[in-house]
């Protein structure tokens, strides 16, 4: 109750004095000062009043996470956030104004990270790998915090825009250094072609959603799609453009996509592969020659990968062998790689857990993408039943871009990465606060034939 009084009427003036004064006071004296000062105090502001607002500033960040590594890797600028958006979190919880929501993939969500922390506790040396428990952290904490904070059909609606913004942004700027000649493949700000295919492939369905809905910015995403398809067929993935051609099967024996769906994408990639054929064609033949070139050697190099995790894991079978610790055991696991690497990981997410936290945590995962996909399909048959062709929609865009990275998930090591707990949290929002609030509760057996019968209703 103080805190709420604190930030409420005359207190928010007075606090907005106070800052503006010592601001003032700092620029007179040192002019750099006093940008650091009124930066610090825009930060305390949104954290005390605005943590929707911190939330859209972390999901702009994570695209850009590979440039972000200040003041050091251990605790990056994407890390800071996080722990604002905590503190703005805790706050609004001391107010009063935030009830907790809980939906069950939390629960699974909880259990994992209770068994990654166990991992990490038993392992050989928890402190060199403390930067990897950290990240968990990271994710875990948001998926939880963007389940608090989002609750109605426009916070998604910014969620959406925000990601979409800033994937976007970010391919925009790999495929010019690509195209001119700076880099091999489309890294986009992450360091990895292929983590990036993985975050521009789950981003389409979600901008394909977009570009259906947000009519008023329709015309920003109907630029954003080809970029983005773009960006991700320049990456060279093929762990993303398997997910892809995943997508499309899954959509047409499901009837998700209609006609017109089918058509919009078709065209766009068409027009992606003619403007590329037509415009870079030496560029981009030389680029294919030189992966076709080490690609005999990728696949042996991820065989060889993943029968070291599966050994890995038959000899700590309980635990693994601690977070981040697969390329430190992988010398003693990984025989006949093609390809030396001095940290490597396993290339696929679910062997990666399994390898380093256990079946029981690979266990929690699983159930954890099982519940999002499950409940996903359930809202959407409710929408179906109370004809809600947005809800439909919604679900199907966030539905596609979860089966996306399931399928990428098996090529890549992306537990560590935005997609798969962004759209676990839209999954939860989705099938939770928005069902609560556009759709009645399915009718029992007894209460439809009751709906029926008035007069047996009244006589109740």
């Amino acid at each position: 109750m103080l805190a709420a009084r604190t930030l409420d009427g005359s207190g928010r003036l007075l606090a907005a004095g106070l800052i503006a004064a010592v601001t003032g006071f700092v620029s007179a004296h040192d002019p750099v000062l006093g940008l650091i000062a009124l930066a610090t105090a825009v930060l305390a502001l949104l954290v005390l009043g605005a943590p929707h607002a911190v939330l859209l500033v972390l999901l702009a960040a994570l695209p850009w996470e590979g440039v972000l590594g200040y003041p050091s890797d251990t605790l990056s600028l994407v890390k800071l956030l996080g722990l604002l958006l905590l503190m703005a979190f805790l706050f609004k919880v001391a107010q009063g104004e935030l009830r907790l929501r809980a939906p069950a993939t939390a629960h699974a969500v909880g259990i994992f990270g209770l068994l990654v922390t166990l991992s990490f506790v038993v392992s050989p040396d928890p402190g060199a790998q403390s930067g990897t428990l950290l990240r968990f952290y990271l994710f875990l904490g948001f998926f939880f915090l963007m389940i608090q904070l989002v609750d109605d059909e426009a916070g998604v609606l910014r969620v959406l825009r925000v990601t979409a913004a800033s994937v976007s942004a970010a391919s925009l700027v790999g495929l010019i250094s690509f195209l001119q000649g700076n880099v091999d493949r489309v890294a986009g700000p992450i360091p990895d072609p292929n983590d990036f295919g993985y975050l521009t492939a789950t981003t389409l369905p979600l901008l394909a959603y977009l570009v259906w809905s947000d009519r008023g910015w329709r015309p920003l995403w109907l630029v954003s799609f080809p970029i983005v398809l773009a960006a991700t067929l320049a990456t060279l993935s093929r762990g993303a453009i398997v997910a892809l051609g995943a997508l499309v099967v899954w959509a047409l024996v499901t009837r998700r996509i209609r006609l017109g769906g089918l058509i919009m994408s078709t065209v766009a990639l068409a027009s992606v592969l003619i403007a590329g054929l037509l415009l870079f064609s030496p560029l981009i033949n030389e680029r294919l020659k030189a992966k076709e070139h080490i690609a005999a050697a990728n696949v042996a190099s991820r065989q060889a990968l993943w029968r070291g995790a599966i050994e890995m894991s038959m000899d700590h079978p309980i635990t693994g062998v601690g977070p981040g610790r697969f390329g430190v055991e992988s010398t003693n696991y990984v025989r006949d790689n093609p390809i030396v690497l001095a940290d490597p990981v396993t290339h696929n997410t679910y062997l990666q857990i399994l390898a380093e936290a256990g079946p029981f945590a690979l266990a929690a995962f699983l159930a954890f993408l099982g519940g999002s996909w499950i409940s996903l399909s359930r809202y959407r048959k409710r929408c179906q039943a109370a004809q809600n062709v947005a809800g439909i929609k919604l679900a199907t865009a966030v539905q596609a871009s979860l089966l996306v990275a399931i399928v990428g998930g098996m090529f890549l090591s992306e537990d560590l990465a935005n997609p798969f707990w962004l759209l676990g949290a839209l999954a939860a929002i989705i099938t939770g606060a928005l069902a609560e609030r556009q759709l009645p509760e399915p009718r029992t057996g007894a209460s439809r034939r009751l709906a029926g019968h008035p007069e047996l209703a009244r006589s109740r």
